[in-house]
């Protein structure tokens, strides 16, 4: 960023790499949505992207505009467990456990971060047309 000017194509670039971010994390839940043994021992648990977005204000850090994944977290909900005695991973009762991945569920969320993918990208679209404009103007 040039001083403390804020750019919207900047802004607008973080929130791309945000949502791509964010549909990573969807992408790799809805993979697992039947792993049922994870390399850390047992079923896969649902992962959420969490934002961070910069306070505006007077002496905010005008580097740090925009929205950035802040971390990765689990989702603590339970486990769906399903009596399959025959499956490789149940316990001793039977009973499977199943990671906490709503399919239907994903689908929405994955449809939300292209929509704000999207609506990133209109943005800096927006500001080229913009700038384009104001170049005609000058040589008019």
């Amino acid at each position: 960023m040039r001083g403390d000017v804020l750019s919207a194509r900047e802004i607008a670039v973080s929130g791309i790499r945000a949502q791509r971010a964010n549909m990573n994390v969807i992408a790799n839940n809805i993979a697992n949505a039947f792993t049922t043994r994870t390399p850390e021992g047992g079923a896969f648990r649902r992962q959420l992207a969490i934002f961070r977005g910069e306070q505006l204000g007077r002496g905010a850090d005008s580097t740090k505009f925009g929205v950035r994944v802040k971390k990765l977290v689990s989702d603590p909900s339970p486990l769906e467990t399903v009596f399959d005695p025959g499956h490789p991973d149940a316990d001793k009762n039977g009973y499977v456990s199943y990671p906490n991945v709503n399919l239907s569920v994903e689908m929405v969320n994955l449809v939300s971060a292209q929509r704000a993918y999207e609506a990133n990208v209109s943005v800096i679209v927006s500001g080229k047309r913009m700038a384009q404009k104001a170049l005609e103007i000058i040589q008019a």
